[in-house]
């Protein structure tokens, strides 16, 4: 066991390494494209703006709707879920490499004593939940985008939306094999979590729901800074980001990866990379403004000492 403790610190800091350089890289070219990204804010179009955040905050409620369905405990929707699904994005939109993710146990133990393994096992069925919601929406943008790409490349995007669609199966099937070839103490362990694969219907329609504001907020912050983006193309370009997001490696304020999903996704939609990256810094800076906007609504939410003791 000692010889892989050197590797797995060797990665760790070559994914603090990545993450940090990551930032620093689009602080930089941030301010060559100064000009060009302060001249698409300047011309914003603040109707689709603050349509864009109103999409994201719908997206919001049902991720603390969503909360209150998979817990076990019953999590009130206001001010616990809601406050717990504010402070979630903003530290994992944040938080370089991942760390903000992984908080949601924590935050869900302070805001009203809920267990660790609770905490933990809402966390992975909201990811479970996420990666086969997005497998349909996948299936969807690479059935119905006019944009001509190859078949090839439909093909493969399809391939990948089914196997993210049917991954609640294929994790139900890995936990219980796991839970029949392991000792009983393990097997208790694996048992708490088994729950997270069985995936209910109207779980997945609050997941669906999530995507689809996620998409809604995606295509009104492109047509608000000039880039006239149609709504099936903004689904095709969220499955593009959420492929990025899977990396380990994230700068702080989802620096890189935001970015590099756009261009890509953009470069398929046929616009020039050039073009992309002034888009993809200034949408950046407009859903930036969304993120704090979260911060700043936790901070209003409080226990009513009457109804919550």
């Amino acid at each position: 066991m000692r010889p892989a403790q050197p590797n797995l610190l060797s990665r760790k800091h070559l994914s603090v390494f990545a993450s940090f350089l990551l930032a620093g890289m689009i602080t930089a070219i941030a301010f060559v494209k100064s000009d060009s990204v302060i001249e698409s804010l300047k011309n914003i179009d603040i109707y689709w703006a603050v349509a864009g955040l109103g999409c994201y905050w719908i997206n919001y409620l049902f991720r603390s709707m969503r909360f209150c369905t998979i817990s076990e405990n019953r999590l009130q929707l206001w001010p616990d879920a809601v406050k717990a699904t504010c402070l979630h994005g903003l530290a994992t939109y944040m938080l370089p490499f991942r760390a903000g993710d992984l908080m949601l146990p924590a935050i869900l133990k302070s805001m009203n004593n809920t267990s660790w393994i609770e905490g933990g096992r809402i966390l992975i069925k909201s990811r479970i939940l996420d990666v086969s919601s997005m497998g349909i929406l996948m299936i969807c943008a690479a059935a119905l985008t006019q944009v001509r790409i190859s078949l090839t490349l439909r093909l493969g995007w399809m391939g990948v939306g089914i196997a993210m669609m049917i991954s609640p199966l294929i994790i139900s099937w890995l936990i219980s094999s796991g839970s029949r070839n392991s000792s009983s103490a393990f097997r208790n362990i694996i048992l708490k979590f088994e729950t997270v694969s069985a995936i209910k219907r109207h779980e997945l329609v609050q997941s669906l729901g999530i995507w689809m504001a996620i998409g809604g907020c995606l295509f009104c912050a492109a047509r608000a800074v000039g880039l006239s983006l149609g709504l099936g193309d903004a689904f095709f370009l969220i499955s593009v980001q959420l492929l990025f997001q899977l990396i380990p490696i994230q700068g702080f304020a989802n620096a890189g990866n935001h970015e590099g999903s756009w261009i890509a996704a953009l470069s398929i939609l046929g616009i020039p990379s050039s073009s992309g990256l002034v888009f993809a810094l200034a949408t950046h800076a407009l859903v930036f403004v969304y993120v704090v906007s979260l911060g700043v609504v936790s901070l209003f939410i409080r226990r009513h000492p009457t109804l919550y003791g």
